[in-house]
């Protein structure tokens, strides 16, 4: 085995995770039918590294050889004694949560992400599934087959994530609410580590774990992970993310991610009070994302604290086919300019502090050469991608007008 790059990894690879206080149990890796390796390297499940290898020549991998590499290159300074792993905070008190997962016509998909939750180590929450403008009873019978307890089910008629995130925020009753999508499995300590960070001296309003592959079988899911996968800016160490800090240029400027819709949970209370999610934005709509954007710059200008908070993982199924792919890099990009017409609707007044955003948006979206997108990708990634990027960045802000009028109209013909 060799280690590569990220820009290096080649289809199919073999995702995977070593535990280091448990490697003298750990088995080999097998790779027989591998190119390359992403492995995910924790200690007491708190992440440390994240490395990339080149297996062609081999069948199997020892974990112990892989943290042995890690340490000579510098890479993972951690000791084999568990006592010695970085410590994550305890919650200080009981933490009510529901974990909700809206969802359209993806049964299957569904049905994995269910599983995961009834494999918890913590089974203390309970599941709120929102069935999103319904074609049929699948969704349905999925969730009354499945074996998770405290397991609710809420149709949402009107199409659109936002609305069916906003219906289910107002049936809950716990004080925290969790998101995860149904295209992907919550790790086995995902609730332990989210109620793990609600207990962090920050008192934050929001949570946001990693988002990680649950593999990378084809060549659209490598160049997905390429390009800087979900968590693009954001290292595998805790961030307490509020006005002023390091990395935050401003609450109204989310680059890097603040968070991912994907795996984020808050006080139900502070959700609450910011507005919930803007119904104009995000799947579903024409704008196709920027939902969870708008609330986190919400929180943030309200002087709320969002905390990043890596141990907490969600695996996610990236996009198998290029066409999915090619509309994905099209509506995250269009839901940026999206989310800041959004915020000028709400508040006219942001718009000068908008505009004084541009030159920093130039330079990190690559638009003036070398941009914090672009600078680590291979040199042969797929031009197309890149362009479908660009459209989207040029018309997310037309969307959202058309997506707001479209509701105007809509809400007038349901009052007549």
């Amino acid at each position: 085995m060799r280690m590569i790059k990220r820009d290096e990894l080649s289809a199919p690879a073999r995702v995977t995770g070593i535990e280091i206080s448990s490697l003298p149990t750990a088995q080999d890796i097998d790779v027989a039918r591998y190119e390359s390796l992403w492995c995910l390297t924790r200690m007491n499940g708190v992440p440390q590294n994240i490395s990339f290898w080149d297996v062609r020549d081999d069948r199997s991998i020892q974990p112990s050889s892989i943290v042995r590499h890690l340490r000579d290159a510098g890479a993972l300074d951690v000791d084999d004694d568990p006592h010695t792993a970085p410590a994550t905070e305890a919650p200080d008190h009981d933490v009510d949560v529901t974990v909700v997962i809206c969802t359209h016509e993806r049964p299957a998909d569904l049905q994995r992400a269910l599983a995961s939750l009834a494999d918890q180590s913590d089974s203390g929450f309970r599941t709120l599934v929102v069935d999103n403008a319904p074609q049929g009873p699948a969704t349905a019978q999925v969730v009354e087959a499945s074996n998770l307890a405290n397991c609710e089910y809420l149709v949402e008629s009107h199409k659109g994530l936002s609305r069916a995130r906003n219906t289910a925020l107002a049936r809950i009753t716990s004080d925290y609410v969790a998101w995860m999508d149904d295209d992907e499995m919550a790790d086995r300590d995902w609730i332990t580590h989210l109620k793990r960070g609600f207990g962090h001296p920050a008192h934050p309003a929001a949570v946001c774990g990693l988002m990680l592959p649950a593999e990378l079988e084809t060549r659209p899911q490598i160049l997905f992970e390429q390009y800087g996968g979900f968590n693009k800016g954001r290292g595998l160490y805790a961030e307490v993310l509020t006005r002023g800090a390091p990395s935050v240029v401003s609450p109204l400027y989310p680059l890097p991610t603040i968070g991912s819709g994907g795996n984020m949970a808050f006080r139900t209370d502070v959700l609450r009070a910011a507005g919930g999610f803007d119904p104009c934005l995000g799947a579903g709509t024409k704008t196709h994302s920027g939902e969870e954007t708008k609330v986190f710059c919400t929180l943030l200008r309200s002087g709320e604290t969002v905390l990043h908070w890596p141990s907490a993982i969600m695996w996610h199924f990236h996009r198998r086919e290029m066409d999915q792919l090619q509309r994905q890099f099209f509506g995250y990009s269009a839901g940026l300019p999206a989310f800041y017409v959004s915020i000028i609707r709400s508040e006219p007044s942001t718009v000068f502090e908008i505009a004084r955003l541009v030159p920093h948006a130039l330079r990190d979206l690559g638009l003036r050469g070398g941009g914090v997108k672009f600078d680590e990708i291979p040199d042969d990634f797929p031009r197309e991608l890149l362009r479908a990027g660009h459209r989207g960045l040029a018309t997310g802000a037309f969307s959202y007008v058309a997506q707001a009028i479209s509701d105007a109209v809509e809400r007038r013909r349901e009052r007549n």
